[in-house]
């Protein structure tokens, strides 16, 4: 019968070195006489060892016709060793497997668990102390992908991986997301206020990497436990501002942001949407490329009389744009007023800047509300059907009305001048 002997004599070889009796003495007399060494060769066992042991009676072991002894050795982490399984680890390196030194101290002969035995003479004499075989695990350093920035050549960031492990090898590209709208980078670098929008294989930007994915290029000689290629190099590039590719009026909303930049695949209905107020207040510096698509039926209510702008969008910087847009169904109230001097009010925007890229915006039909409850401390604001001050070329002001509402609609006297809206409330 094979008889193994694990944890108590591995620890014992590191721990005992000072006892009266080895644990080698202990096997010899007990009638372990044949051992097996596995070195982690730097690396440690879970057990915080660097060394185990597997002693075997060579008295027990089944003889073939010659007088041969044959072992089935068992790997340090097989699993038919239960509890008593050593798993090797060295950090910032994988396992290439167990193999023999030669004089040069190089790795040969890989062990083969599944296939190779050791043999043994019966007719010779064997002690514990001096094993029959060593194993030295070979480590090879991780795979590593260094991405750089293709505009620049710095290094944005590493990635690290054991090249065993199934799939490992292969990278996923970057692909949007129809779910969410936005870029899923799997392994690759967030840079923050960038999209990214291609890989490359070189610096100069001239060998893309195509489809769902690439394979690392490292390469393992198992032969002589290294490898070859192990540090991979791709440049990245990236499209200034974080962008997203829609299809649904909830990913808009969810991934509203006033630096945000937008694509859109798909007409999107907002009527069971909340539009955001970050667009209705605030300076808009991203963009939309509407794509032919149209918005429709957005309904906003203005009611925070401390905002000096506000519409669908609060202030059209000189750095926005919007392109290729059709609005449908949209109506804006202005419900509060303002208590501020200098407010602009409009059904597409509160304020727009001379810069502002806006070309291709429709407005099919649009309604302007202004409520009886409305209160302006001061006569210094501007309301205008679409933009309450500047200018939105190309909109079509004759889509969009504009009416009282509120509480008593009879007080308020609204009369239209092109884009000017002029309004008295007779409270």
């Amino acid at each position: 019968m094979l008889g193994i002997l694990l944890l108590a004599v591995s620890l014992a070889v590191i721990t005992s070195c000072g006892s009266e009796v080895s644990p080698y003495e202990t096997n010899n007399a007990e009638g372990y006489t044949v051992s097996v060494k596995y070195d982690a060769n730097g690396g440690t066992f879970t057990t915080n060892t660097s060394v185990i042991v597997d002693s075997y009676s060579l008295s027990e072991l089944p003889k073939d016709g010659s007088g041969k002894a044959k072992v089935a050795l068992l790997a340090p982490d097989n699993a038919l060793r239960g509890n008593d399984a050593f798993i090797a680890v060295k950090k910032g390196y994988f396992l290439a497997g167990w193999y023999s030194r030669g004089e040069d101290g190089a790795y040969s002969d890989r062990w083969d668990f599944s296939a190779d035995t050791l043999t043994l003479d019966a007719s010779k004499q064997y002690s514990a102390d001096e094993p029959v075989l060593t194993l030295y695990a070979a480590w090879i350093p991780l795979f590593k992908v260094d991405f750089h920035s293709l505009k620049t050549g710095e290094l944005i960031s590493s990635y690290e991986f054991d090249p065993t492990v199934d799939g490992a090898m292969q990278l996923t590209l970057p692909k949007w997301s129809t779910e969410s709208g936005r870029l899923e980078l799997y392994k690759f670098p967030d840079v923050k206020g960038s999209t990214f929008t291609a890989a490359y294989f070189d610096a100069e930007g001239k060998n893309a990497a195509e489809g769902e994915s690439l394979s690392h290029t490292g390469v393992i000689n198992y032969e002589n436990g290294t490898a070859e290629g192990g540090n991979m190099k791709l440049y990245l590039d990236y499209a200034d501002g974080e962008w997203f590719h829609i299809y649904t009026a909830e990913q808009f909303c969810d991934n509203a942001s006033v630096a945000g930049n937008y694509v859109i695949h798909a007409d999107l209905d907002f009527a069971d949407e909340i539009w955001p107020t970050s667009f209705m207040y605030g300076n808009f510096v991203g963009s939309i490329e509407g794509n032919g698509h149209k918005f429709s039926n957005i309904k906003i209510t203005q009611t925070d009389n401390s905002r000096l702008n506000a519409g669908l969008f609060g202030n059209l910087t000189e750095k926005c744009s919007i392109t290729d847009l059709s609005l449908e169904n949209v109506s804006f109230t202005i419900k509060a007023g303002a208590r501020n001097a200098g407010a602009n009010f409009g059904l597409f925007a509160g304020t727009a800047s001379a810069q502002a890229k806006i070309s291709g915006v429709k407005v099919t039909s649009g309604e302007l509300l202004i409520s009886s409850g409305a209160y302006f401390a001061t006569s210094d604001y501007s309301i205008g059907l679409a933009c309450g001050m500047g200018s939105v070329e190309g909109i079509d002001l004759s889509a969009i009305k504009c009416a009282a509402t509120g509480d008593a609609p009879e007080k308020v006297i609204i009369t239209v001048d092109g884009n000017t809206v002029n309004v008295v409330i007779n409270n």
